[in-house]
């Protein structure tokens, strides 16, 4: 690796950079450009797994004009699974909504509260701004030592193969003469590029990829700023207005609201660029008063932000160019804002490519599982496109039934929370998010797959409460694990994702049901079950681990029992392992059990010819990957050849 002394060229923007002997070459394994939420996240995720990167952003600074308000509860999951406390960074910087105040025109009319009903511990959503979410993230990537390189601009890109290898060849420019005419070019060789630069990406356009969709007729005006009103302003308001047109106000940091104002649709004569040039704030305070009653105060103090815009919706055809480049947040899709899932499945984006970059850097895994990456996030685009647009023309239908009560029940699942009766709630949250079949995602060979596509590979892996184990005193003969001398039920509690936390990790969770609840028995399953635990994950561990991580570890085991527990439970072999190594847990309500659709008990062989209990397997994306009835030795050679087949 080097980057030794820069070398400067004199040349306009429009002309090819010139590349030559003096121009200074780095290498290195992941080079990502653009450093907005989806391309820190992706470089803080690669850099805890060991990998090395380099983060570019043309830009001067994270951008404070925040297009995302609201991080929905599948990203607030992810960001949970990084590592302990990692959630806490943005919880902290945040607000969750639980409540909507509904207005006609200046009149309050309703309050609707949020409801949970999943099993996700994340109500709602979280009220961030963009930019504070990146700036979070930049901060955890600097002090791991990696610091985003501002000022730097892709000017050309190129996947180069030969006999002996191929890499991606990145030419990257910065202006270093303040009259911008004297630039510093510098020539990357990566192995890989993930390309987050935004809708309009350089990277896209230099691989030739086309952005196909539409742009839409809808108008839409967006101010944040500071406000004087006698509107009773809450963290989410909507206000269908009294000329029948819908306003959404939110709520952000430092005393600011933004406003969205539903406008009239562009016409052929329209001139947007003229339109921004020549929108004020007095514009702005007169269409929002049209909305109000009559001698309602609205009144702009300070304007951050004010703009006009219309809708993109595209997609990028290809995320992968010749194996080695992949799009990802903007770069790879657009869409109405409604349903705010721009942002939330860019990160997820991030989340479902990293790991498998770092297994293939690592060694661990073919190139091919690279692939995935495409089959399974191109779908999930089309149906955030799919599901904004369908908000967007449904929240812009001016039929006169029902219409208030029709256009708040739209408007309020335009933020992606779970509202009681609301439309699309679950799909929604991206809680239901369900990854098809392929050389990751393998159903059983012979065994059925259960009911539920909740319970199938590819399903987000559910979450649920369980009990740590503790040691009962030598006198406790009670079938209970609480021990109430040394610590409360709320201390012993744990969900199955923060069993499941950690980078690049596979969780297998092995669910024994009720087979433990006979003391008769116990020991012998247990010590059954102990020796399996050992043998597999020795061979696991020792064939799989990353070389450059500080945790090297990719396999964490986790046993999960229901039924009745005893003193020879807490006590028991299992009971006293090591976290991730096979350590035992209660499921004493049966709600992980049967949310992993896994019978607790087995009358008879008639019912389950595999026997009691299953193995699943979590992939680093918290996503089921595989899974087996029965606990027995043909269960456990299942898993292990799942693992033989889709790592090298």
């Amino acid at each position: 690796m080097s980057n030794t002394n820069s070398s400067s060229h004199s040349f306009s923007s429009s002309e090819s950079p010139v590349v030559d002997a003096s121009t200074p070459v780095q290498e290195i394994p992941v080079l990502i450009v653009g450093a907005g939420p989806v391309g820190l996240f992706e470089a803080v995720l690669l850099t805890k797994m060991g990998i090395r990167v380099r983060i570019i952003e043309r830009s001067s600074q994270i951008s404070e004009m925040s297009r995302a308000l609201g991080t929905q509860a599948r990203s607030l999951e992810i960001l949970a699974m990084v590592e302990d406390g990692f959630i806490d960074k943005f919880l902290s910087q945040g607000r969750s909504m639980k409540n909507v105040h509904m207005f006609y025109g200046s009149h309050f009319r309703s309050k609707m509260s949020f409801t949970k009903g999943t099993d996700s511990r994340y109500e709602g959503a979280l009220l961030m701004e963009q930019e504070r979410l990146s700036k979070v993230l930049a901060k955890d990537l600097a002090e791991m030592g990696v610091n985003v390189e501002f000022g730097w601009e892709l000017a050309d890109t190129e996947v180069v193969e030969s006999a002996e290898d191929t890499h991606v060849k990145t030419v990257i420019r910065r202006t270093v003469a303040p009259e911008g005419e004297e630039r510093e070019l510098q020539v990357i060789r990566s192995e890989y590029l993930v390309a987050a630069d935004g809708g309009k990406s350089t990277v896209r356009h230099k691989a030739n990829i086309k952005f196909s969709g539409k742009t839409l007729v809808a108008k839409t005006i967006m101010f944040d700023g500071i406000l004087d009103t006698d509107l009773d302003l809450q963290d989410f308001t909507v206000i269908t207005g009294v000329n029948q047109k819908s306003v959404l106000v939110f709520r952000m940091s430092d005393n600011r609201h933004r406003v969205v104002l539903e406008m009239d649709d562009f016409t052929p004569e329209d001139d947007l660029e003229k339109i921004n040039r020549e929108l004020t704030v007095e514009d702005f305070e007169r269409e929002t008063k049209a909305y109000l009653h009559p001698g309602t105060k609205f009144k702009v103090v300070e304007k951050f932000w004010l703009t006009c815009y219309r809708i993109n919706e595209r997609r990028a055809d290809n995320y992968i160019h010749k194996g080695r480049i992949f799009l990802a947040g903007d770069a790879a899709h657009v869409h109405s804002p409604a349903g705010g899932q721009g942002m939330n499945t860019g990160l997820q984006d991030a989340h479902n490519l990293a790991w498998k970059l770092a297994l293939v850097l690592n060694h661990l895994a073919p190139a091919s599982i690279l692939q995935s990456y495409q089959e399974e996030r191109q779908p999930m685009a089309d149906r955030a496109i799919a599901l904004s647009s369908k908000l967007l023309r449904n929240a812009r239908n001016q039929g006169t039934m029902n219409h208030y009560v029709k256009r708040v029940l739209l408007l309020l699942s335009l933020l992606l929370i779970h509202v009681q009766s609301a439309a699309f709630p679950l799909t929604a949250t991206m809680l239901d998010v369900r990854y098809p079949a392929n050389n990751i995602n393998l159903p059983h060979k012979t065994q059925e797959q259960p009911k539920g596509e909740v319970h199938q590979v590819g399903a987000r892996a559910p979450d649920g409460p369980l009990l740590r184990l503790l040691p009962a005193p030598a006198e406790d003969e009670l079938p209970s694990v609480h021990n109430s001398n040394t610590t409360s039920l709320e201390e012993q509690r744990i969900h199955v994702q923060e069993l499941t936390m950690g980078v690049g990790k596979f969780h297998i969770l092995v669910l024994v049901g009720k087979s433990f609840s006979d003391p008769a028995s116990f020991q012998e399953r247990e010590a059954d079950l102990v020796k399996h635990v050992e043998e597999n994950l020795s061979e696991w561990r020792t064939r799989w681990h990353f070389d450059s991580s500080q945790d090297n570890q990719i396999f964490k085991l986790h046993v999960i029992a229901t039924g009745t527990m005893s003193q020879s439970h807490s006590n028991g072999l299992l009971a006293q392992r090591a976290q991730g190594d096979g350590l035992l847990f209660w499921d004493n309500t049966e709600e992980v059990h049967k949310s992993y659709g896994v019978p607790t008990q087995v009358k008879g062989r008639a019912n389950n010819a595999n026997g009691q209990g299953a193995i699943v397997v979590i992939r680093p994306d918290s996503h089921i990957g595989y899974r087996v009835e029965g606990l027995g030795k043909n269960a456990w050679a299942d898993v292990s050849e799942y693992f033989h087949t889709i790592l090298s």
